[in-house]
């Protein structure tokens, strides 16, 4: 019961492996930055008797308002992206039409 060809090529193996990578890159990035803007939110917000946890609720909202602003913004780049790849592609294959219904 393996898997046979079709479904196999299905899968996007390579597409699946590049973004497993390209998220695990994400994550060491996302750590990386976390304790800088723990530090900001600090020295934005000088100590209370609740401020680490007003801190952390604050950092915590100020990334995923940037994450989605960011997420947006690369949406809508990508949807212009394709776009143009797709007015490109309907250019060059339109002239090669063309040129085969010249030459038939």
């Amino acid at each position: 019961m393996g898997i046979n060809q079709e479904d196999f090529e299905k899968l996007n193996m390579r597409g699946i492996v590049i973004s497993s990578v390209m998220t695990a890159f994400g994550l060491v990035v996302a750590l990386a930055w976390k304790d800088t803007i723990n530090a900001t939110v600090e020295y934005l917000m000088p100590d209370s008797d609740d401020g680490t946890l007003k801190g952390m609720y604050i950092s915590a909202i100020a990334v995923t308002a940037l994450v989605m602003g960011l997420a947006v913004l690369v949406l809508n780049i990508n949807k212009r992206a394709e776009k143009e790849i797709e007015r490109v592609q309907s250019y060059l294959f339109d002239d090669e039409d063309e040129e085969d219904k010249k030459e038939s």
